[in-house]
């Protein structure tokens, strides 16, 4: 059995792994993890470092018939170095540092030298378990009850934080151009249907063609209308190299107009929405929200209805804003009407799953102390 721990917006993450690993047979979740089987450890590796919404990745044993102890005491064997470890646990009431310390008492019986890394008996952030290089050992283990179920995990792969902060600051940008963190993008373009080759008609500071590239697509499509934000990619598209792309400027409205379109096909759609204007805690208002609803209306009735004309049928993923303003929500109700009438609402999930995205098909990304949150689509034109 192979787990994974989850991200923040754990539906998402779930989502995501269910998009890339198909036909896998879900054997138990939380909001904290899922676990799946019928599924090779050597692809879930070779596909890790492409998982923008993942933690960790673990090998799941299931602990019936045999205790936490002796399980740790079986991986301990394997090991020819100093066993160094930590345990953590998903369980509020699991007592880890009894554990901890009977675990060492079992191993120094066994004439196995071991230290554990838990300060003060308490979990570890990712940063330290890469620190302690735990991962490449195969020594970071979590102990996980679940529905009266026992499992143990141990780490197989941990996502590199660094990488994205490096790849996030690294671009050209200012302050006023809204920011699609590279996990997000990542994530979006695995909820497509994988193709080779893909399409951003509002590029922003072309985070989701740069993920596409280091994700090994070979053909990466770009337009904006706005010349500063084709000029801010054209400086951000040297981070990528290895890829094809073509970039210009464009008016989505007429996305049909793309100088490109009639010469690809089999082709993803991957987006965030047109930010119409930037609002802060001292201008947003319910009428202020309005007036972008309205606007932002008026661009994506013709951007759905050329893409209809053209008979773009391959998958769209792409982002609406929602506004919280006092703790009330302001939906894009608008872009409802707008997709039901041309768009076919692709399923997030299996329909034996118990796990639903929300009324409109959708599913949420929120940061807290942000104005503007994000609800995400997978669509096919009619």
């Amino acid at each position: 059995m192979i787990g994974f721990q989850l991200w923040r917006e754990w539906r998402l993450s779930i989502a995501e792994i269910l998009a890339v690993f198909k036909n896998v047979e879900i054997i138990d979740y939380t909001s904290d993890f899922l676990i799946v089987s019928w599924i090779e450890k050597d692809e879930v590796l070779s596909k890790a470092s492409n998982l923008g919404w993942t933690i960790k990745i673990m090998e799941v044993f299931s602990l019936e018939g045999t205790s936490l102890e002796e399980k740790i005491l079986d991986l301990a064997t394997e090991n020819e170095w100093k066993f160094k470890y930590w345990l953590t646990s998903l369980w509020d009431k699991f007592n880890l540092k009894t554990t901890l310390l009977k675990l060492k008492k079992e191993l120094k019986k066994w004439w196995i030298s071991s230290r554990f890394v838990n300060k003060d008996f308490k979990s570890i952030n990712s940063a330290t378990v890469i620190w302690e290089n735990l991962v490449k050992r195969w020594t970071d283990f979590s102990m996980m009850i679940n529905r009266r179920k026992e499992y143990l995990w141990k780490t197989i792969w941990i996502q590199d934080i660094n990488a994205y902060s490096k790849r996030d600051y690294a671009k050209s940008r200012d302050m006023q151009i809204w920011m699609l963190p590279p996990k997000l993008s990542q994530m979006m373009i695995n909820l497509a249907d994988w193709k080779d080759i893909i399409y951003d008609p509002f590029i922003w500071l072309w985070t989701i063609l740069i993920e596409a590239e280091l994700m090994w697509f070979t053909w990466l499509y770009g337009s904006d209308l706005n010349p500063a934000m084709v000029e801010k990619a054209s400086e951000n598209i040297l981070m990528p190299v290895g890829a094809n792309w073509i970039i210009e400027k464009l008016n989505a409205k007429f996305i049909n107009e793309a100088t490109f379109f009639d010469k690809i096909k089999d082709w993803i759609i991957v987006s965030e929405w047109y930010l119409w204007e930037v609002m802060t805690q001292k201008n947003i208002s319910k009428d202020r929200i309005m007036e972008q609803r309205k606007g932002l209306e008026k661009l994506y009735i013709p951007f759905f209805e050329n893409l209809k004309k053209w008979g773009f049928t391959w998958t769209i993923v792409i982002s609406f804003p929602f506004w919280e303003i006092k703790w009330s929500y302001h939906y894009f109700e608008e872009i409802y009407e707008i997709l039901w009438e041309r768009c076919e609402i692709l399923p997030y999930f299996p329909e034996d799953f118990n796990l639903k995205a929300t009324k409109s098909g959708s599913l949420l990304y929120k940061r807290e102390k942000q104005l503007v949150w994000r609800e995400i689509f997978k669509l096919k034109i009619k």
